[in-house]
């Protein structure tokens, strides 16, 4: 293993330096359970070793699971064993299950209650390791409960260096087959130093993690951790769990999709709970609708903080600081706004020539970063056109203007051609959710023999919302003009991804089907 003190240290081992800082505060909060910093380090410890005697280095392991203390002690401890994590949602199908294991095959596999009936249904489970953490139900290797007794060997730990792979990150595959990310420990170093540098990280703050930890809300855990701060995890990770969790826990902050904060900010009792221990909310993923924006800035005022990365460039390629959240002069928000790139990350929007476009104008987001993935898993192909010329292709489309803020306009495959004018769906959407009465927009492009293509919108709103869907094309025409919806559905929901997304890819397949309800 090349020299650490050359290489610098993973972020396992920068853990176990803030748990000897922190050791007697509490790291973790469960239900009635707690950790220290002490006792959650003690515990990665010996589910480390435990791992790393049966296991070698570089092997991959699967994590499908429910939020639970178990998901980010076996994130941490995978990491400290040298191996490589591969998180699942937990609302994966056994057939992406089944697509995930024949892509990656791992040495073992951890799961839950909630989702043994997945593992139980996988094809090719019963030849690796697997175990449920909640539970006695072991193949192939120790149970969860035994591991978690295992014996420290630290001679066996921090077996991996800098540049070693850490783990696989699929992306949700609504485009096609999923791809794995492949994320060095170099790369996960740089994702948390730059949140480190650039976010506002306390180390009296009080974390809750409702998001699946699978994805983003687990890779809040570590830089929070390393401030010695203190993680909630809400059970269930339900919007009613959240809302207990804040006044019983003293929460300080807490992060989102924007799906989430509409149900937040819509909730019925809302007013009921007190959340004024709350100084940041965080949110990203997706497009905000500017209702749900202009709601929670009433009910929390202006603590609100807007981040954009990929699973390819995790989490941390800009942010928008609660600073930054309104025009300068105005009581306007900036509601597609994604903020300016990080410190440590370089971000040029290009044309399709490549070159940079000037300020104002629409270009691919590119970029170059210490955090930017080393390819896809055995998909060369993929990896050489996400990866060109050092730099990462996103895919995504945006304007910059000459302060370096970046306002999305949605994604390239996305765009649509209407009568040869250029239509963006993000701008669409941004309009629609302005309205009084809606909650969500998704726009999607659907062939016409006139057109070529036109702008299909389904719209959910309110229940007390008296919206026809020729009320909606009045009421945002005067600002959108040709880029109107030729056809807005007004629908009871939107549907949503694993991740928790708007579906759009389901959406589309609905139109060609001739459904358009949603």
């Amino acid at each position: 293993m090349p020299d650490p003190g050359l290489m610098g240290a993973i972020p396992s081992a920068l853990m176990a330096q803030a748990a000897r800082a922190f050791s007697r505060k509490i790291a973790l909060h469960y239900g009635d359970q707690r950790w220290t910093f002490a006792e959650f380090d003690a515990a990665v410890d010996r589910l480390a070793s435990g791992l790393a005697h049966r296991i070698a280095p570089g092997e991959r392991v699967i994590v499908l699971m429910t939020n639970r203390p178990d998901y980010v002690l076996l994130q941490c401890a995978i990491e400290r064993a040298g191996l490589v994590r591969v998180p699942v949602n937990a609302r994966s199908t056994a057939h992406e299950l089944d697509v995930i294991l024949a892509d990656c095959q791992p040495a073992a596999l951890f799961y839950d209650s909630t989702t043994s009936d997945r593992v139980a249904a996988a094809t090719g489970v019963e030849k690796l390791w697997n175990a449920q953490v909640d539970g006695e139900a072991a193949r192939g290797g120790p149970s969860y409960r035994e591991l978690s007794a295992a014996t420290i060997d630290r001679a066996r730990l921090d077996r991996a260096s800098l540049d070693d792979l850490s783990s696989i990150n699929y992306t949700s595959g609504t485009s096609g087959r999923p791809k794995g990310a492949m994320l060095t420990h170099r790369n996960w170093a740089a994702v948390y130093r730059n949140m480190l540098i650039d976010r506002d990280i306390h180390g009296d703050d009080v974390l809750a993690h409702i998001g699946p930890m699978t994805h983003a809300s687990g890779t809040y855990f570590l830089p929070w951790f390393l401030r010695g701060g203190t993680s909630v995890i809400v059970e269930g990770g339900s919007v009613d769990g959240l809302l207990a969790a804040i006044p019983k826990h003293k929460v300080t902050v807490f992060t989102c999709v924007p799906t989430v904060l509409t149900r937040i900010v819509n909730h019925r009792q809302l007013d009921n709970f007190d959340l004024s221990s709350l100084r940041m909310i965080g949110y990203g993923a997706e497009p905000i609708p500017r209702n749900t924006l202009e709601k929670a800035l009433r009910k929390f005022g202006p603590i609100l903080v807007n981040n954009y990365g990929q699973t390819e460039a995790m989490m941390t390629v800009s942010n928008l600081p609660a600073v930054d959240l309104f025009v300068p002069g105005t009581n306007e928000p900036r509601v597609a706004c994604i903020g300016r790139p990080y410190t440590f990350v370089e971000v040029v929007l290009r044309g399709v020539d490549g070159q940079p476009v000037a300020p104002g104008e629409i270009g691919e987001i590119t970029i170059r970063s210490d955090h930017v993935m080393r390819g896809y898993w055995r998909m060369p192909e993929e990896t050489a056109k996400a990866l060109r010329d050092g730099w990462l292709w996103t895919g995504d489309l945006a304007r910059m203007d000459e302060h370096g803020f970046i306002t999305l306009t949605g994604r390239s495959k996305e765009m649509l051609i209407s009568g040869g004018h250029n239509i963006y769906p993000q701008e669409v959407e941004a309009v629609l959710t302005s309205c009084p009465g809606v909650l969500e927009a998704a726009v999607v492009a659907q062939p016409d023999p006139d057109w070529g293509e036109i702008a299909v919108a389904f719209v959910s709103v309110a229940e007390d919302a008296a919206l026809a869907p020729e009320a909606i094309k009045t009421s945002v025409k005067p600002r959108l003009g040709i880029r109107t919806p030729k056809r807005i559905e007004i629908v009871p929901t939107l549907p949503k991804t694993t991740n928790g997304k708007v579906d759009k890819k389901l959406l589309r397949e609905r139109l060609v089907a001739g459904g358009g309800a949603a």
